[in-house]
């Protein structure tokens, strides 16, 4: 399968062909820096960019044309950018041993693609903030309709309703950063953290390599 994925997708830029990047630097240029914003029941949500154009081809290409190693690349630049523009953040981050959380693929989604874009994303957090990851943590009982097919946040809401849960038997982790590809609505990050609400103190953060900006 690696060796039909490589034919098909040789390492250059998935945006313009060119260089031997997944995302050259002139391409990484053209993206639109994201925002932090406020969301009940998180500290703060934090988009590194703005999901349109050039990022979007990419993470389309990275969940749908299985190109996984383009995650490994995108979750180093997701480090260099928090490490530029939040940086107190990230030092909060370490200070108070927060633990990384990647949201959760249903089985049969994550078997057919191979991997779970967001586990890898949040792999390289992890372990370019020196954080720990935690993958033990949540998984994903209800195999929901595909989010960015859905229009409007209350069928968002309705879609994704139920769709996790803890797993036992296991340390809880007590302060988190759910990451996910692409946050729009906020109706998986907020359904995640609710059914962890138990389990976890207030102090949470959300994380997108993209996100639309209000």
């Amino acid at each position: 399968m690696s060796l039909i994925i490589d034919w098909l997708y040789p390492k250059k830029c998935l945006s313009c062909g060119k260089g031997e990047k997944y995302l050259c630097s002139e391409c990484e240029r053209k993206l639109i820096r994201g925002e932090m914003r406020k969301k009940d029941g998180f500290e703060g949500v934090i988009l590194i960019y703005k999901y349109e154009g050039v990022i979007k081809k990419v993470i389309e290409d990275l969940k749908y044309g299985f190109v996984s190693e383009a995650g490994e690349e995108l979750g180093q630049l997701m480090v260099k950018n928090l490490k530029i523009d939040y940086p107190n953040i990230v030092k909060y981050w370490q200070k108070e041993k927060y633990e990384v959380v990647p949201i959760p693929l249903y089985w049969q989604r994550k078997n057919w693609r191979g991997f779970n874009q967001s586990e890898i994303l949040a792999g390289e957090i992890a372990d370019g903030l020196n954080l720990k990851y935690r993958d033990d943590f949540l998984f994903r009982e209800k195999n929901a309709k595909n989010q960015a097919k859905i229009k409007g946040g209350l069928k968002r809401r309705r879609n994704i309703s139920g769709a996790f849960k803890i797993k036992e038997e296991i340390v809880n982790p007590n302060k988190i950063i759910l990451v996910d590809d692409v946050i729009t609505s906020g109706a998986t990050i907020v359904e995640a953290m609710k059914c962890g609400r138990q389990a976890l103190s207030d102090l949470n953060w959300a994380l997108s390599l993209a996100g639309v900006r209000k």
